[in-house]
């Protein structure tokens, strides 16, 4: 199963028109279907108006499916059997949207963020994504009264960084690892910080991530773990990060004695979770997560690791240009670090910066590291290297 980062736009492009309709409606009413808050009518007008779209979108090709149908399909098919049309070379084709046993997988929630409008009608997704869409509005990223649809890593942080830095390099640098370091905040520790507060980044815990009234924490990330209820006395908590869950950040929660505990259900845990009240704390959305907190992560441990490497590290030197400088020995690398898989908007960007990428190393993680031919392809006659982490502090260590 590929990790929620590995479904990006430029796959989804690849995609014949009816093809596109056909995975919107798909992804909507999966999300939708293994979503248990929201009223039950209104979850069943989303799941039928979904449908005559997929009907819509298989029509020339003749082979629809009746709605008990297009239901089991969403349940048990990958992407691939669930579009009309010809084939595709991409990943996307052989994904599932559904896991065994029902809940959504890190692709189905990465493509549910891209979808159009209709996904801010998905219980618990809609609040994610309508709190995204008023902070890039409130930022100046989008007109009143667009929509938010198809959002990118880069306009988020773009927003985010450069209102960061309206407040100085001091509050820039401790207002970025202040989001990277604690993505979930008690409402009167986030008072403490003018410049978060001002921003609006912050918002109510999202119902998908929370159960009974109770909220926990990925212990790799910090994040909320997603709530999946298991009837009304019992709920699996996991992180929407699959490299997260296979270390072990999965959990049960479960009322026993009248109280709420929390157990660990497989993996090794370095830190084991505490729940939380939802009431008083507040925690960064869906999108912010995946695009600020995640890579923020890897350029922390980077510059950890080139400390014990024996380089100096100066992280987010300026800005929002490029996040570590790293020198050792008269050697000097200028880092930016991607962690989503989209070589084509990474591209693009890039070429499009007037401050160019000559003399940049782009460092991708390792688990994309089928990226890096690509990325070299498209960004090397700029002037770009492109390497893995571990390739980066593996030369930083010889140096």
């Amino acid at each position: 199963m590929l990790a929620s980062t590995d479904v990006v736009p430029a796959e989804v492009d690849e995609l014949d028109p009816d093809q596109r309709i056909a995975l919107e409606a798909c992804v909507i009413a999966a999300i939708t279907w293994c979503t248990p808050q929201g009223e039950a009518r209104a979850r069943a007008r989303l799941l039928m108006e979904c449908h005559g779209r997929f009907m819509r979108a298989w029509g020339v090709h003749g082979k629809g499916a009746s709605f008990s149908d297009f239901l089991e399909r969403l349940c048990k098919a990958p992407v691939g059997e669930l579009l009309p049309g010809p084939g595709s070379w991409s990943k996307l084709w052989d994904v599932r949207l559904l896991e065994d046993d029902g809940t959504a997988t890190p692709v189905l929630t990465r493509l549910a963020m891209e979808a159009s409008e209709q996904a801010q009608e998905v219980p618990g997704m809609g609040a994610d994504l309508r709190h995204l869409h008023s902070v890039l509005r409130a930022l100046g990223k989008l007109p009143t009264g667009a929509r938010l649809s198809r959002i990118t890593a880069e306009a988020v942080q773009h927003a985010v960084f450069r209102a960061l830095q309206q407040a100085g390099f001091a509050a820039y640098t401790e207002g970025r690892k202040a989001l990277v370091t604690r993505p979930v905040m008690a409402r009167r520790a986030l008072a403490r910080h003018a410049h978060l507060v001002d921003l609006g980044v912050y918002t109510a815990i999202s119902p998908m991530r929370q159960f009974a009234g109770w909220w926990a924490w990925c212990p790799f990330c910090q994040w909320t773990l997603r709530a999946v209820p298991r009837g009304r006395q019992a709920a699996d908590l996991r992180c929407e990060d699959s490299r997260h869950v296979e270390r072990g950040a999965r959990f049960r929660m479960s009322l026993q004695d009248g109280q709420w505990r929390l157990a660990p259900a497989g993996g090794e845990i370095r830190a084991m979770p505490k729940l939380q009240p939802v009431e008083g704390h507040v925690a960064l959305s869906y999108g912010l997560w995946q695009w600020i907190v995640l890579p923020g992560l890897l350029e922390i441990e980077l510059k950890e690791r080139a400390e014990k490497a024996g380089a100096d590290v100066r992280l987010w030197p300026y800005g929002d240009s490029y996040d570590l400088h790293i020198t050792k020995n008269g050697v000097t690398w200028r880092v930016d670090v991607k962690t989503w898989a989209d070589p084509q908007g990474i591209a693009e960007r890039m070429r499009g910066d007037p401050e160019g990428c000559a003399g940049l190393i782009v460092v991708i993680p390792e688990h994309l590291g089928g990226y890096t031919g690509l990325l070299v392809k498209v960004l090397g006659p700029h002037g770009a290297r492109v390497m893995t982490d571990v390739s980066l502090i593996g030369e930083v260590s010889r140096a």
